[in-house]
Protein backbone atom coordinates (compact mmCIF):
# COMPACT_ATOMS: atom_id res chain seq x y z
CA UNK A 1 0.00 0.00 0.00
CA UNK A 2 2.76 2.45 0.94
CA UNK A 3 4.65 1.69 -2.25
CA UNK A 4 1.56 2.01 -4.43
CA UNK A 5 0.59 5.36 -2.92
CA UNK A 6 4.16 6.57 -3.19
CA UNK A 7 4.35 5.61 -6.87
CA UNK A 8 1.04 7.34 -7.57
CA UNK A 9 2.21 10.55 -5.92
CA UNK A 10 5.58 10.36 -7.69
CA UNK A 11 3.89 10.04 -11.09
CA UNK A 12 1.47 12.82 -10.24
CA UNK A 13 4.35 15.04 -9.18
CA UNK A 14 6.27 14.19 -12.37
CA UNK A 15 3.30 15.25 -14.52
CA UNK A 16 2.97 18.47 -12.50
CA UNK A 17 6.69 19.17 -12.92
CA UNK A 18 6.52 18.68 -16.69
CA UNK A 19 3.51 21.00 -16.95
CA UNK A 20 5.52 23.51 -14.93
CA UNK A 21 8.51 23.12 -17.29
CA UNK A 22 6.27 23.87 -20.29
CA UNK A 23 4.85 26.92 -18.55
CA UNK A 24 8.28 28.23 -17.56
CA UNK A 25 9.59 27.68 -21.10
CA UNK A 26 6.74 29.74 -22.58
CA UNK A 27 7.00 32.39 -19.84
CA UNK A 28 10.73 32.78 -20.43
CA UNK A 29 10.12 33.14 -24.18
CA UNK A 30 7.43 35.78 -23.68
CA UNK A 31 9.58 37.87 -21.31
CA UNK A 32 12.67 37.63 -23.53
CA UNK A 33 11.04 38.23 -26.93
CA UNK A 34 7.86 40.15 -26.08
CA UNK A 35 8.31 42.08 -22.82
CA UNK A 36 11.99 42.86 -23.42
CA UNK A 37 13.53 44.21 -26.61
CA UNK A 38 15.43 41.32 -28.19
CA UNK A 39 18.46 41.87 -30.41
CA UNK A 40 16.85 39.60 -32.98
CA UNK A 41 13.25 38.44 -32.70
CA UNK A 42 12.66 34.70 -33.07
CA UNK A 43 9.11 33.36 -33.66
CA UNK A 44 7.63 31.22 -30.90
CA UNK A 45 7.24 28.29 -33.33
CA UNK A 46 11.03 27.85 -33.35
CA UNK A 47 11.06 27.35 -29.59
CA UNK A 48 7.94 25.16 -29.61
CA UNK A 49 9.75 22.74 -31.93
CA UNK A 50 12.46 22.34 -29.28
CA UNK A 51 10.01 21.83 -26.42
CA UNK A 52 9.50 18.01 -26.79
CA UNK A 53 13.27 17.50 -26.71
CA UNK A 54 13.58 19.77 -23.69
CA UNK A 55 10.90 17.75 -21.89
CA UNK A 56 12.71 14.50 -22.68
CA UNK A 57 15.99 15.86 -21.34
CA UNK A 58 14.37 17.13 -18.15
CA UNK A 59 12.57 13.83 -17.53
CA UNK A 60 15.98 12.14 -17.69
CA UNK A 61 17.41 14.74 -15.32
CA UNK A 62 14.55 14.47 -12.82
CA UNK A 63 14.64 10.67 -12.72
CA UNK A 64 18.42 10.39 -12.45
CA UNK A 65 18.71 13.04 -9.71
CA UNK A 66 16.51 11.15 -7.25
CA UNK A 67 13.86 13.87 -7.36
CA UNK A 68 11.04 11.42 -6.71
CA UNK A 69 12.75 9.18 -4.15
CA UNK A 70 11.68 9.21 -0.51
CA UNK A 71 15.04 10.59 0.65
CA UNK A 72 14.40 13.78 -1.29
CA UNK A 73 11.15 14.49 0.56
CA UNK A 74 12.02 13.94 4.22
CA UNK A 75 12.51 17.64 5.02
CA UNK A 76 12.29 21.05 3.42
CA UNK A 77 16.08 21.27 3.30
CA UNK A 78 16.43 17.90 1.57
CA UNK A 79 13.68 18.86 -0.85
CA UNK A 80 15.38 22.14 -1.80
CA UNK A 81 18.74 20.43 -2.33
CA UNK A 82 17.16 17.68 -4.46
CA UNK A 83 15.26 20.17 -6.63
CA UNK A 84 18.36 22.32 -7.08
CA UNK A 85 20.39 19.27 -8.11
CA UNK A 86 17.71 18.11 -10.55
CA UNK A 87 17.41 21.55 -12.18
CA UNK A 88 21.21 21.85 -12.41
CA UNK A 89 21.47 18.47 -14.15
CA UNK A 90 18.61 19.38 -16.47
CA UNK A 91 20.19 22.73 -17.30
CA UNK A 92 23.57 21.15 -18.06
CA UNK A 93 22.07 18.46 -20.29
CA UNK A 94 19.89 21.00 -22.10
CA UNK A 95 22.83 23.34 -22.70
CA UNK A 96 24.88 20.46 -24.05
CA UNK A 97 22.06 19.46 -26.42
CA UNK A 98 21.40 23.02 -27.60
CA UNK A 99 25.10 23.50 -28.24
CA UNK A 100 24.68 21.14 -31.21
CA UNK A 101 21.50 22.89 -32.45
CA UNK A 102 22.36 25.30 -35.28
CA UNK A 103 18.96 26.28 -36.71
CA UNK A 104 19.13 29.66 -34.94
CA UNK A 105 21.07 31.42 -32.19
CA UNK A 106 19.50 30.31 -28.92
CA UNK A 107 18.90 33.07 -26.36
CA UNK A 108 21.10 32.54 -23.30
CA UNK A 109 19.05 35.04 -21.30
CA UNK A 110 15.88 33.10 -22.03
CA UNK A 111 17.56 29.89 -20.91
CA UNK A 112 18.73 31.46 -17.62
CA UNK A 113 15.21 32.73 -16.94
CA UNK A 114 13.76 29.34 -17.85
CA UNK A 115 16.03 27.52 -15.37
CA UNK A 116 15.38 30.08 -12.63
CA UNK A 117 11.59 29.98 -13.14
CA UNK A 118 11.61 26.18 -13.13
CA UNK A 119 13.58 25.96 -9.89
CA UNK A 120 11.41 28.57 -8.16
CA UNK A 121 8.21 26.95 -9.39
CA UNK A 122 9.18 23.42 -8.35
CA UNK A 123 10.27 24.53 -4.88
CA UNK A 124 7.10 26.63 -4.43
CA UNK A 125 4.87 23.74 -5.49
CA UNK A 126 6.56 21.42 -3.01
CA UNK A 127 6.33 23.99 -0.22
CA UNK A 128 2.60 24.14 -0.88
CA UNK A 129 2.33 20.35 -0.72
CA UNK A 130 4.35 20.25 2.51
CA UNK A 131 2.09 22.88 4.01
CA UNK A 132 -1.07 20.98 3.10
CA UNK A 133 0.39 17.71 4.43
CA UNK A 134 1.45 19.27 7.73
CA UNK A 135 -1.93 20.91 8.12
CA UNK A 136 -3.67 17.58 7.63
CA UNK A 137 -1.33 15.94 10.14
CA UNK A 138 -2.07 18.60 12.76
CA UNK A 139 -5.79 18.08 12.28
CA UNK A 140 -5.42 14.28 12.42
CA UNK A 141 -7.44 14.14 9.21
CA UNK A 142 -7.98 10.63 7.82
CA UNK A 143 -5.00 9.18 9.63
CA UNK A 144 -3.91 5.64 8.83
CA UNK A 145 -3.11 4.21 12.24
CA UNK A 146 -0.41 1.56 12.17
CA UNK A 147 0.50 -1.07 14.75
CA UNK A 148 3.79 -2.92 14.22
CA UNK A 149 4.29 -6.43 15.56
CA UNK A 150 8.05 -6.64 16.10
CA UNK A 151 10.16 -3.87 17.67
CA UNK A 152 13.49 -5.15 16.38
CA UNK A 153 15.67 -3.74 13.62
CA UNK A 154 13.10 -4.33 10.89
CA UNK A 155 10.22 -2.87 12.88
CA UNK A 156 12.17 0.26 13.79
CA UNK A 157 13.28 0.77 10.21
CA UNK A 158 9.70 0.29 9.03
CA UNK A 159 8.52 3.00 11.42
CA UNK A 160 11.23 5.34 10.13
CA UNK A 161 10.11 4.61 6.57
CA UNK A 162 6.58 5.78 7.37
CA UNK A 163 8.02 9.08 8.63
CA UNK A 164 9.46 9.65 5.15
CA UNK A 165 5.93 10.02 3.76
CA UNK A 166 4.27 12.73 5.92
CA UNK A 167 1.65 13.52 3.26
CA UNK A 168 0.23 10.00 3.54
CA UNK A 169 -0.81 10.62 7.15
CA UNK A 170 0.47 7.41 8.71
CA UNK A 171 0.40 7.41 12.48
CA UNK A 172 2.45 4.76 14.33
CA UNK A 173 0.43 3.99 17.46
CA UNK A 174 3.07 1.65 18.87
CA UNK A 175 4.72 -1.75 18.77
CA UNK A 176 3.94 -5.25 19.94
CA UNK A 177 6.93 -7.38 20.89
CA UNK A 178 7.50 -10.55 22.89
CA UNK A 179 10.97 -9.66 24.21
CA UNK A 180 11.51 -5.90 24.20
CA UNK A 181 10.32 -3.48 26.85
CA UNK A 182 10.02 0.18 25.86
CA UNK A 183 7.61 3.09 26.19
CA UNK A 184 6.20 2.47 22.72
CA UNK A 185 5.86 -1.32 23.17
CA UNK A 186 2.20 -1.80 24.09
CA UNK A 187 2.33 -5.50 24.90
CA UNK A 188 3.27 -8.97 23.68
CA UNK A 189 1.92 -11.08 20.87
CA UNK A 190 -0.62 -12.60 23.27
CA UNK A 191 -2.05 -9.10 23.75
CA UNK A 192 -2.28 -8.30 20.04
CA UNK A 193 -6.02 -8.75 19.60
CA UNK A 194 -6.84 -6.97 22.88
CA UNK A 195 -4.70 -3.99 21.83
CA UNK A 196 -6.50 -3.73 18.50
CA UNK A 197 -9.89 -3.98 20.24
CA UNK A 198 -8.90 -1.32 22.78
CA UNK A 199 -8.05 1.22 20.09
CA UNK A 200 -11.37 0.41 18.40
CA UNK A 201 -13.25 0.96 21.65
CA UNK A 202 -11.54 4.33 22.16
CA UNK A 203 -12.78 5.55 18.79
CA UNK A 204 -9.33 5.54 17.15
CA UNK A 205 -9.20 2.15 15.45
CA UNK A 206 -5.98 0.61 14.13
CA UNK A 207 -6.25 0.40 10.33
CA UNK A 208 -3.03 -1.46 9.50
CA UNK A 209 -0.95 -4.10 11.28
CA UNK A 210 2.55 -4.86 10.01
CA UNK A 211 4.22 -8.11 11.03
CA UNK A 212 7.96 -7.39 11.20
CA UNK A 213 9.12 -10.67 12.67
CA UNK A 214 12.33 -12.70 12.18
CA UNK A 215 12.26 -15.75 9.91
CA UNK A 216 12.31 -18.15 12.85
CA UNK A 217 9.05 -16.65 14.20
CA UNK A 218 6.81 -17.57 11.28
CA UNK A 219 4.55 -19.58 13.58
CA UNK A 220 3.83 -16.43 15.58
CA UNK A 221 3.11 -14.60 12.34
CA UNK A 222 0.65 -17.31 11.30
CA UNK A 223 -1.13 -17.12 14.68
CA UNK A 224 -1.32 -13.32 14.40
CA UNK A 225 -2.83 -13.53 10.92
CA UNK A 226 -5.45 -16.02 12.12
CA UNK A 227 -6.42 -13.69 14.97
CA UNK A 228 -6.48 -10.50 12.94
CA UNK A 229 -8.60 -12.17 10.25
CA UNK A 230 -11.50 -11.74 12.68
CA UNK A 231 -11.10 -7.94 12.71
CA UNK A 232 -11.36 -5.14 10.12
CA UNK A 233 -7.64 -4.44 9.85
CA UNK A 234 -5.26 -4.70 6.92
CA UNK A 235 -2.37 -7.06 7.61
CA UNK A 236 1.07 -6.94 5.97
CA UNK A 237 4.21 -9.01 6.45
CA UNK A 238 7.73 -7.57 6.38
CA UNK A 239 10.14 -10.52 6.90
CA UNK A 240 13.45 -9.89 8.63
CA UNK A 241 15.95 -10.30 5.79
CA UNK A 242 18.62 -7.97 7.16
CA UNK A 243 21.02 -10.84 7.64
CA UNK A 244 20.90 -11.28 3.86
CA UNK A 245 20.56 -7.63 2.78
CA UNK A 246 23.76 -7.30 0.75
CA UNK A 247 23.41 -5.72 -2.67
CA UNK A 248 20.48 -4.66 -4.87
CA UNK A 249 18.07 -6.62 -2.66
CA UNK A 250 14.47 -6.41 -3.83
CA UNK A 251 11.31 -8.45 -4.35
CA UNK A 252 9.91 -9.37 -7.75
CA UNK A 253 7.29 -11.83 -8.97
CA UNK A 254 7.70 -15.04 -10.94
CA UNK A 255 4.24 -16.02 -11.98
CA UNK A 256 2.26 -15.68 -8.76
CA UNK A 257 5.28 -16.33 -6.51
CA UNK A 258 7.22 -13.52 -4.81
CA UNK A 259 10.98 -13.87 -5.39
CA UNK A 260 13.37 -12.12 -3.01
CA UNK A 261 16.62 -11.00 -4.65
CA UNK A 262 19.33 -11.14 -1.98
CA UNK A 263 22.42 -10.45 -4.12
CA UNK A 264 21.87 -9.22 -7.66
CA UNK A 265 23.16 -6.83 -10.28
CA UNK A 266 21.55 -3.42 -10.66
CA UNK A 267 18.09 -3.93 -12.19
CA UNK A 268 17.63 -2.91 -15.83
CA UNK A 269 15.75 0.26 -15.03
CA UNK A 270 15.47 3.66 -16.64
CA UNK A 271 18.51 4.90 -14.71
CA UNK A 272 20.74 2.23 -16.20
CA UNK A 273 19.66 3.19 -19.70
CA UNK A 274 20.42 6.80 -18.88
CA UNK A 275 23.85 5.85 -17.53
CA UNK A 276 24.68 4.00 -20.74
CA UNK A 277 23.57 6.93 -22.89
CA UNK A 278 25.69 9.28 -20.79
CA UNK A 279 28.69 6.94 -21.17
CA UNK A 280 28.34 6.91 -24.96
CA UNK A 281 27.99 10.68 -25.30
CA UNK A 282 30.72 11.53 -22.78
CA UNK A 283 33.23 9.02 -24.18
CA UNK A 284 32.66 10.14 -27.75
CA UNK A 285 33.23 13.78 -26.77
CA UNK A 286 36.42 12.91 -24.85
CA UNK A 287 37.89 10.89 -27.71
CA UNK A 288 37.10 13.62 -30.25
CA UNK A 289 38.29 16.55 -28.13
CA UNK A 290 41.46 14.79 -26.94
CA UNK A 291 42.35 13.21 -30.29
CA UNK A 292 45.41 15.49 -30.78
CA UNK A 293 46.69 14.53 -27.32
CA UNK A 294 46.03 10.84 -28.00
CA UNK A 295 48.03 11.09 -31.23
CA UNK A 296 50.98 12.74 -29.47
CA UNK A 297 50.99 10.09 -26.73
CA UNK A 298 50.85 7.31 -29.32
CA UNK A 299 53.86 8.77 -31.14
CA UNK A 300 55.78 9.15 -27.86
CA UNK A 301 55.06 5.55 -26.83
CA UNK A 302 56.11 4.23 -30.25
CA UNK A 303 59.38 6.16 -30.21
CA UNK A 304 60.24 5.34 -26.57
CA UNK A 305 60.55 1.55 -26.95
CA UNK A 306 59.84 -1.32 -29.30
CA UNK A 307 56.38 -2.78 -29.31
CA UNK A 308 52.74 -1.82 -29.93
CA UNK A 309 51.29 1.50 -28.84
CA UNK A 310 48.38 -0.07 -27.00
CA UNK A 311 48.60 -2.68 -24.26
CA UNK A 312 45.75 -5.16 -23.85
CA UNK A 313 45.30 -6.69 -20.41
CA UNK A 314 42.59 -9.14 -19.35
CA UNK A 315 40.28 -7.71 -16.71
CA UNK A 316 37.03 -8.85 -15.09
CA UNK A 317 33.88 -6.78 -15.53
CA UNK A 318 30.11 -7.02 -15.14
CA UNK A 319 28.95 -10.40 -13.78
CA UNK A 320 32.48 -11.81 -14.01
CA UNK A 321 32.76 -11.42 -17.79
CA UNK A 322 36.37 -10.84 -18.85
CA UNK A 323 37.48 -8.36 -21.48
CA UNK A 324 40.69 -6.82 -22.84
CA UNK A 325 41.20 -3.45 -21.18
CA UNK A 326 43.13 -0.98 -23.33
CA UNK A 327 46.00 1.20 -22.10
CA UNK A 328 48.86 3.08 -23.67
CA UNK A 329 51.79 0.72 -23.24
CA UNK A 330 53.95 1.92 -20.34
CA UNK A 331 56.27 -1.10 -19.95
CA UNK A 332 58.64 -3.02 -22.22
CA UNK A 333 56.91 -5.82 -24.09
CA UNK A 334 58.61 -8.55 -22.02
CA UNK A 335 58.23 -6.85 -18.62
CA UNK A 336 56.41 -9.82 -17.03
CA UNK A 337 58.15 -12.61 -18.92
CA UNK A 338 60.27 -13.54 -15.87
CA UNK A 339 58.06 -12.55 -12.95
CA UNK A 340 54.62 -13.32 -14.34
CA UNK A 341 51.67 -11.13 -13.28
CA UNK A 342 52.65 -9.02 -10.25
CA UNK A 343 50.90 -6.30 -8.28
CA UNK A 344 52.25 -2.82 -9.02
CA UNK A 345 54.10 -1.24 -6.08
CA UNK A 346 56.10 1.99 -5.61
CA UNK A 347 59.32 -0.05 -5.63
CA UNK A 348 58.64 -1.70 -8.96
CA UNK A 349 60.68 -0.19 -11.79
CA UNK A 350 59.26 -1.74 -14.92
CA UNK A 351 57.97 1.35 -16.74
CA UNK A 352 59.71 3.05 -19.64
CA UNK A 353 60.58 6.77 -19.17
CA UNK A 354 57.53 7.80 -21.17
CA UNK A 355 55.45 5.08 -19.52
CA UNK A 356 56.38 6.28 -16.04
CA UNK A 357 55.09 9.76 -16.88
CA UNK A 358 51.89 8.34 -18.38
CA UNK A 359 51.24 6.29 -15.25
CA UNK A 360 51.88 9.14 -12.82
CA UNK A 361 49.47 11.36 -14.75
CA UNK A 362 46.99 8.52 -15.48
CA UNK A 363 47.17 9.42 -19.19
CA UNK A 364 47.81 5.75 -19.97
CA UNK A 365 44.14 5.12 -19.05
CA UNK A 366 42.67 7.29 -21.83
CA UNK A 367 42.20 4.44 -24.38
CA UNK A 368 39.70 2.91 -21.97
CA UNK A 369 37.09 5.30 -23.35
CA UNK A 370 37.11 2.90 -26.31
CA UNK A 371 36.23 0.12 -23.84
CA UNK A 372 33.32 2.28 -22.70
CA UNK A 373 32.03 2.61 -26.27
CA UNK A 374 32.31 -1.17 -26.66
CA UNK A 375 30.22 -1.71 -23.54
CA UNK A 376 33.00 -3.38 -21.54
CA UNK A 377 33.23 -0.50 -19.08
CA UNK A 378 31.51 2.64 -17.86
CA UNK A 379 33.02 6.08 -17.34
CA UNK A 380 32.38 5.72 -13.58
CA UNK A 381 32.41 2.47 -11.62
CA UNK A 382 34.66 0.15 -9.63
CA UNK A 383 38.08 -0.27 -11.24
CA UNK A 384 38.39 -3.68 -12.97
CA UNK A 385 41.02 -6.12 -11.75
CA UNK A 386 42.98 -8.95 -13.36
CA UNK A 387 41.39 -12.40 -12.89
CA UNK A 388 44.68 -13.86 -11.65
CA UNK A 389 44.54 -11.52 -8.63
CA UNK A 390 40.79 -11.86 -8.09
CA UNK A 391 41.14 -15.57 -7.34
CA UNK A 392 43.13 -14.55 -4.25
CA UNK A 393 41.11 -11.47 -3.28
CA UNK A 394 37.68 -13.14 -3.39
CA UNK A 395 38.48 -15.43 -0.44
CA UNK A 396 40.56 -12.92 1.50
CA UNK A 397 38.47 -9.74 1.21
CA UNK A 398 34.78 -9.96 2.31
CA UNK A 399 32.23 -9.03 -0.35
CA UNK A 400 34.97 -8.51 -2.95
CA UNK A 401 33.00 -10.17 -5.76
CA UNK A 402 29.99 -7.90 -5.22
CA UNK A 403 31.81 -5.11 -7.04
CA UNK A 404 31.22 -7.07 -10.27
CA UNK A 405 27.46 -6.47 -10.04
CA UNK A 406 27.92 -3.30 -12.11
CA UNK A 407 30.12 -2.24 -15.02
CA UNK A 408 33.72 -1.44 -14.18
CA UNK A 409 34.77 2.19 -14.56
CA UNK A 410 37.66 4.37 -15.67
CA UNK A 411 37.31 6.36 -12.46
CA UNK A 412 35.29 5.64 -9.35
CA UNK A 413 34.17 6.65 -5.87
CA UNK A 414 37.09 4.77 -4.32
CA UNK A 415 39.65 6.29 -6.69
CA UNK A 416 38.66 9.93 -6.09
CA UNK A 417 39.06 9.28 -2.36
CA UNK A 418 42.59 7.98 -2.82
CA UNK A 419 41.93 4.23 -2.67
CA UNK A 420 43.88 3.13 -5.72
CA UNK A 421 47.15 1.36 -6.37
CA UNK A 422 48.75 -0.44 -3.42
CA UNK A 423 46.19 0.67 -0.80
CA UNK A 424 43.64 -1.06 1.44
CA UNK A 425 41.45 -3.44 -0.53
CA UNK A 426 38.90 -3.45 2.28
CA UNK A 427 38.43 0.32 2.08
CA UNK A 428 38.26 0.13 -1.71
CA UNK A 429 35.48 -2.45 -1.53
CA UNK A 430 33.64 -0.33 1.05
CA UNK A 431 33.65 2.66 -1.28
CA UNK A 432 32.79 0.55 -4.34
CA UNK A 433 29.74 -0.96 -2.64
CA UNK A 434 28.63 2.47 -1.45
CA UNK A 435 28.74 3.64 -5.07
CA UNK A 436 26.73 0.66 -6.36
CA UNK A 437 24.07 1.04 -3.66
CA UNK A 438 23.75 4.83 -4.04
CA UNK A 439 24.24 5.29 -7.78
CA UNK A 440 22.70 8.24 -9.58
CA UNK A 441 23.68 10.24 -12.64
CA UNK A 442 24.36 13.17 -10.32
CA UNK A 443 26.84 11.02 -8.36
CA UNK A 444 28.58 10.04 -11.62
CA UNK A 445 28.92 13.70 -12.61
CA UNK A 446 30.22 14.52 -9.12
CA UNK A 447 32.89 11.82 -9.39
CA UNK A 448 33.94 13.05 -12.85
CA UNK A 449 34.23 16.62 -11.55
CA UNK A 450 36.22 15.41 -8.51
CA UNK A 451 38.53 13.51 -10.86
CA UNK A 452 39.12 16.64 -12.95
CA UNK A 453 39.43 18.99 -9.98
CA UNK A 454 41.90 16.86 -8.07
CA UNK A 455 43.91 16.21 -11.21
CA UNK A 456 45.10 12.99 -12.73
CA UNK A 457 48.36 12.89 -10.75
CA UNK A 458 48.08 10.70 -7.66
CA UNK A 459 50.71 9.46 -5.21
CA UNK A 460 49.28 5.93 -5.57
CA UNK A 461 49.51 5.89 -9.37
CA UNK A 462 52.62 3.99 -10.47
Amino acid sequence: MLQEKSRFLQRLLLVADLVLVVGCWLAAYWIRFEALTPPEWVPVSEYLVLLPWVLLVWVLAFQSSGLYSSSGAQSLGAMAVTVTRAVAVGALLTMAALFLYRAFSFSRLMFVMFAAFTMAGMISMRLLLFGIANRRRRRKHKHNRVLIYGAGKVGRKLAAAFDEYPWMNFDIVGFVDDSQVANDVLGTGDDLLNIVDQFDADGAPVNHVYLALPLDAMQKAREAVDQLATRLVHVYMVPDLFQFDLLNSRVTNLGELPVIHVIDESPAEFGQILKRLFDLVFSTCVLVLLSPLLLLIAIAVKLSSKGPVLYRQERMGLNGKTFDMLKFRSMPVDAESRTGPVWATPESDRATPVGGFLRRTSLDELPQFVNVLRGDMSVVGPRPERPVFIRDFRDRVPYYMLRHKTRAGITGWAQVHGWRGDTSLEKRIEFDLYYIQNWSLALDIKIILMTIRRGFVNENAY
